[in-house]
Protein backbone atom coordinates (compact mmCIF):
# COMPACT_ATOMS: atom_id res chain seq x y z
CA UNK A 1 0.00 0.00 0.00
CA UNK A 2 1.89 3.33 1.08
CA UNK A 3 4.45 1.47 2.60
CA UNK A 4 8.76 2.07 1.34
CA UNK A 5 9.66 0.23 4.13
CA UNK A 6 9.07 -1.88 6.92
CA UNK A 7 8.34 0.78 9.74
CA UNK A 8 7.95 -0.29 13.34
CA UNK A 9 4.54 2.47 14.05
CA UNK A 10 1.13 0.84 13.62
CA UNK A 11 -0.24 4.48 13.36
CA UNK A 12 0.44 8.01 12.28
CA UNK A 13 0.93 9.82 15.33
CA UNK A 14 2.69 6.96 16.41
CA UNK A 15 5.16 7.72 13.71
CA UNK A 16 5.15 11.01 13.88
CA UNK A 17 5.79 11.26 17.74
CA UNK A 18 9.24 8.79 16.61
CA UNK A 19 10.24 11.11 13.81
CA UNK A 20 9.76 14.24 15.92
CA UNK A 21 11.84 12.75 18.88
CA UNK A 22 14.34 12.85 16.61
CA UNK A 23 14.38 16.04 14.64
CA UNK A 24 11.88 18.81 14.66
CA UNK A 25 10.09 19.33 11.14
CA UNK A 26 7.54 21.73 9.43
CA UNK A 27 4.54 20.79 9.44
CA UNK A 28 4.57 20.29 5.66
CA UNK A 29 7.48 18.20 6.00
CA UNK A 30 6.14 15.96 8.56
CA UNK A 31 2.55 15.60 6.54
CA UNK A 32 4.53 14.71 3.48
CA UNK A 33 6.77 11.66 5.89
CA UNK A 34 3.47 10.63 7.61
CA UNK A 35 1.35 10.61 4.18
CA UNK A 36 3.90 8.02 2.65
CA UNK A 37 3.67 5.37 5.03
CA UNK A 38 -0.33 6.34 6.35
CA UNK A 39 -2.22 8.29 3.43
CA UNK A 40 -3.24 11.52 3.09
CA UNK A 41 -6.03 11.01 5.55
CA UNK A 42 -3.98 10.19 8.74
CA UNK A 43 -1.64 12.74 7.84
CA UNK A 44 -4.29 15.40 8.45
CA UNK A 45 -5.42 13.65 11.38
CA UNK A 46 -1.98 13.38 12.94
CA UNK A 47 -0.77 16.98 12.17
CA UNK A 48 -4.11 18.37 13.64
CA UNK A 49 -3.53 16.52 17.12
CA UNK A 50 0.69 17.16 17.21
CA UNK A 51 -0.41 20.80 16.31
CA UNK A 52 -3.31 20.83 19.45
CA UNK A 53 -0.63 18.95 22.03
CA UNK A 54 1.97 21.90 21.17
CA UNK A 55 4.27 19.30 19.33
CA UNK A 56 4.38 21.07 16.08
CA UNK A 57 4.46 24.72 15.95
CA UNK A 58 5.67 26.19 12.50
CA UNK A 59 6.79 29.66 13.75
CA UNK A 60 8.67 28.18 16.41
CA UNK A 61 10.64 25.93 14.39
CA UNK A 62 10.97 28.68 11.91
CA UNK A 63 12.88 31.07 14.81
CA UNK A 64 14.89 28.23 15.50
CA UNK A 65 15.74 27.16 11.86
CA UNK A 66 17.02 31.41 11.24
CA UNK A 67 19.01 31.14 14.04
CA UNK A 68 20.46 27.68 13.32
CA UNK A 69 21.33 28.70 9.64
CA UNK A 70 22.74 32.28 10.89
CA UNK A 71 25.54 30.57 13.15
CA UNK A 72 26.35 27.90 10.39
CA UNK A 73 26.91 31.17 8.25
CA UNK A 74 24.29 31.46 5.54
CA UNK A 75 22.94 34.95 4.32
CA UNK A 76 19.45 35.96 4.68
CA UNK A 77 18.73 34.98 1.30
CA UNK A 78 19.43 31.69 1.29
CA UNK A 79 17.81 31.21 4.49
CA UNK A 80 14.80 32.66 2.73
CA UNK A 81 15.06 29.85 -0.21
CA UNK A 82 15.28 27.30 2.94
CA UNK A 83 11.88 28.40 4.43
CA UNK A 84 10.14 28.82 0.90
CA UNK A 85 11.03 25.04 0.47
CA UNK A 86 9.82 24.01 3.88
CA UNK A 87 6.77 25.66 3.12
CA UNK A 88 6.89 28.27 5.89
CA UNK A 89 6.96 32.40 5.77
CA UNK A 90 10.40 33.41 3.75
CA UNK A 91 9.89 37.28 4.55
CA UNK A 92 12.59 37.73 6.80
CA UNK A 93 11.44 41.30 7.98
CA UNK A 94 12.37 40.03 11.98
CA UNK A 95 15.76 38.37 11.23
CA UNK A 96 17.19 40.95 13.48
CA UNK A 97 14.73 40.53 16.19
CA UNK A 98 15.18 36.62 16.14
CA UNK A 99 18.90 37.22 15.87
CA UNK A 100 18.96 39.15 19.02
CA UNK A 101 16.05 37.42 21.09
CA UNK A 102 18.96 33.93 20.28
CA UNK A 103 22.08 36.37 21.29
CA UNK A 104 23.62 36.21 17.28
CA UNK A 105 25.35 38.89 16.21
CA UNK A 106 25.05 37.90 12.27
CA UNK A 107 27.19 40.91 11.03
CA UNK A 108 30.16 39.77 13.19
CA UNK A 109 29.55 36.00 12.10
CA UNK A 110 30.33 37.21 8.21
CA UNK A 111 32.77 39.21 9.67
CA UNK A 112 34.69 36.57 10.99
CA UNK A 113 33.54 33.86 8.42
CA UNK A 114 35.36 36.07 5.68
CA UNK A 115 38.66 37.31 7.88
CA UNK A 116 38.62 33.30 7.77
CA UNK A 117 38.43 33.12 4.30
CA UNK A 118 40.61 35.56 3.21
CA UNK A 119 43.26 34.18 5.66
CA UNK A 120 43.45 30.88 4.21
CA UNK A 121 42.74 31.38 0.35
CA UNK A 122 45.68 32.42 -1.77
CA UNK A 123 45.16 34.55 -5.17
CA UNK A 124 47.79 35.97 -7.90
CA UNK A 125 46.20 39.47 -6.67
CA UNK A 126 44.08 41.47 -4.60
CA UNK A 127 41.28 42.05 -6.72
CA UNK A 128 41.03 38.18 -7.73
CA UNK A 129 40.95 37.41 -3.98
CA UNK A 130 37.76 40.06 -3.38
CA UNK A 131 36.08 38.64 -6.54
CA UNK A 132 36.64 34.62 -5.03
CA UNK A 133 35.63 35.54 -1.50
CA UNK A 134 32.60 37.84 -2.65
CA UNK A 135 31.11 35.26 -4.83
CA UNK A 136 31.53 32.19 -2.26
CA UNK A 137 30.00 34.36 0.36
CA UNK A 138 26.96 35.88 -1.95
CA UNK A 139 26.40 32.10 -2.74
CA UNK A 140 25.58 31.65 0.63
CA UNK A 141 23.04 33.84 0.53
CA UNK A 142 24.80 37.14 2.11
CA UNK A 143 24.21 41.15 0.62
CA UNK A 144 27.01 41.87 -1.64
CA UNK A 145 27.11 45.49 -0.08
CA UNK A 146 27.76 43.31 2.90
CA UNK A 147 30.18 41.68 1.89
CA UNK A 148 32.02 44.24 0.17
CA UNK A 149 32.53 46.66 3.06
CA UNK A 150 33.64 43.71 5.07
CA UNK A 151 36.46 42.62 2.65
CA UNK A 152 37.26 46.54 2.40
CA UNK A 153 37.95 47.09 5.66
CA UNK A 154 39.86 44.02 5.77
CA UNK A 155 41.76 44.48 3.05
CA UNK A 156 42.52 47.85 3.75
CA UNK A 157 44.54 46.89 7.15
Amino acid sequence: MYNKRKIRSKTGLEYASRVLAKKDYSERELKKKVAEHFGEEEAEETITKLKSYGYLDDERYREMYIASRVRSGYGPFRISGDLYEKGLNDDLTDLDEICEKSHIDRHEILKENVVRFLNTKKADDDYALKQKCTAHFYRKGHRIDDIKRIIDEELDR
